[in-house]
């Protein structure tokens, strides 16, 4: 990777990081104070609401991504007029898709009492509270949403990052307040249209100063029309598939199971979904750089790139899971308390769910730096169906263990190897049985570390927040350590270590 990519990728991740960080921690004390000062009903509310809205966010289509990708060349070459037809043409788009999300929304509103089993909260009216969320849902498209496409193109996504962290640090605070001091969900909930209207407003004042020769102006070719067109039309399907595989979940349990359950199933997602996001900030941090170098470098460095990514990937998200196995029950019960937990086995299917979702992050980071959304397009209908139909099939036979069951089948059984064959058969032209085979060796030491590491946190016996620290003291060091000392001779290793040399040489620099 060469120094200018290096650079922009550090930027990117580190930005992206900083805003996840906060994404993180001032939701999850929001959660804690909406469980103990409002109740588990409105905590399972919340969750069920921002599923819905990711499911109407479907109407995206992965416009965005054909956009960006689309930018790539230009930019490479300098070429300001076919950037701002692009952009021009992206404007467009997302006016008539938030006026699609809108309307869609509004014909759903009827049906909203029927995804809620049993009761829920007696002041609280659905439908104002749906129309709140779906308000905040349409806004961006109507104001300058579309002007991130630019950030990311140009490898400037900390920009972004860094804007949505000051915003939505304040939107939390006051967020907070409210809660505390009113107690009241309305009031909470309406500022997060009101920081979404910032945050538009204010990036377009960024990328107008930022970028001056960047705006909405003349016509995108009919040739490079029908490359987007041909692009969407492939990653309808993506967005599909991985919306539903991600919020389907949260309706089908509130549906069948209530607000509780949901609640429960919630928290523990909570985490999953935290550290989800964690990982995927950074590789789409490392997007826009992957893809200007499939462009500059040969297959052959490429491939070499995507092998160390492979390694880092395992590395950080086995070491994710072992945390996860060894501390999660401890965690839950010293935060939600001992009426929200879930058995051990259902810990053992998010760690499994964790891991069959995250391990695709670097094949899928390479096929969208590609573009090669077209070679799998069959996969995400084949993934969504199943998932449906075992959704709403097991989660009247055994609950919650049906539901996550659902997608880890979908995951490991069609996904994975969908994807991972198109991309090798299609870039880098070779088969896939050196990608299995390395992966396998990754999947038999992750599933050793754990079960040192798990054996070791269980012999500690002290409970409470002592227990959540020892353990996270034991999973951080442990199993790095064993994973370095197994690894340490291999050429990834070595590879990454230089990479880590670099990063570190431009820091104290």
């Amino acid at each position: 990777m060469n120094e200018g990519r290096l650079k922009n990728s550090l930027r990117n991740v580190l930005g992206a990081l900083i805003n996840k960080a906060t994404a993180i921690i001032f939701p999850f004390i929001i959660r804690t104070i909406i469980l103990y000062y409002l109740g588990t009903e409105y905590a399972g509310l919340s969750s069920l609401f921002t599923s819905v809205l990711q499911i109407l966010s479907l109407s995206e289509l992965g416009i965005g991504s054909a956009i960006v990708f689309s930018m790539y060349k230009p930019i490479a070459e300098g070429n300001n007029a076919e950037i701002n037809a692009l952009l021009k043409l992206y404007r467009k788009f997302y006016c008539i898709i938030g006026m699609v999300i809108l309307l869609v929304g509004i014909t759903l509103i009827p049906l909203i009492p029927r995804l809620i089993n049993g009761t829920y909260p007696h002041d609280i009216n659905l439908y104002a509270l749906y129309l709140i969320y779906l308000s905040n849902t349409v806004i961006s498209y109507f104001l300058f949403a579309y002007k991130a496409s630019i950030l990311n193109a140009f490898q400037r996504s900390d920009i972004e990052s860094n804007l949505t962290t000051l915003i939505n640090t304040g939107m939390y605070i006051l967020q907070i307040i409210t809660l505390i001091i009113f107690k009241n969900y309305y009031i909470y909930i309406i500022w997060l249209p009101i920081a979404t209207i910032f945050i538009n407003v204010i990036r377009s004042f960024i990328v107008n100063k930022q970028y001056p020769k960047i705006h909405c102006a003349g016509e995108v070719s009919q040739e490079v029309k029908q490359g987007i067109f041909k692009r969407v039309g492939a990653l309808i399907g993506h967005q599909l598939s991985g919306t539903i595989n991600c919020s389907l979940d949260n309706i089908v349990v509130s549906a069948f199971l209530g607000l509780k359950v949901v609640a429960q199933y919630g928290n523990y997602y909570y985490v999953v979904s935290a550290l989800s996001g964690v990982m995927q900030v950074t590789f789409n941090a490392l997007t826009a750089s992957i893809g200007n170098s499939l462009i500059k470098e040969s297959k052959e460095k490429n491939l070499s790139d995507f092998y160390d990514l492979q390694y880092i990937n395992n590395w950080i998200v086995g070491w994710m899971c072992i945390t996860m196995l060894c501390i999660y029950q401890d965690f839950m019960k010293l935060w939600a308390g001992d009426n929200l937990l879930l058995t051990f086995d259902i810990v053992i299917l998010f760690v499994i769910y964790f891991y069959s979702w995250q391990i695709r992050r670097t094949v899928l980071t390479y096929k969208n730096a590609c573009g090669m959304w077209w070679a799998d397009k069959v996969k995400p209908y084949a993934s969504v169906v199943t998932n449906l139909i075992l959704n709403f099939s097991l989660v009247q036979v055994c609950g919650i263990y049906g539901v996550m069951l659902s997608t880890i089948v979908c995951y490991v059984f069609i996904e994975a190897p969908w994807e991972t064959h198109a991309l090798f058969k299609e870039y880098f032209k070779q088969g896939t049985e050196k990608y299995w085979k390395s992966q396998l060796m990754y999947i038999l030491l992750i599933i050793a570390l754990m079960i040192v590491t798990f054996g070791t946190c269980e012999c500690i016996k002290i409970n409470g927040i002592l227990s959540v620290l020892v353990k996270g003291v034991i999973c951080a060091i442990l199993p790095n350590v064993l994973w370095i000392l197994c690894t340490f001779k291999s050429n990834r290793f070595k590879r990454v270590q230089i990479v880590v040399k670099k990063i570190v040489k431009r820091t104290n620099n």
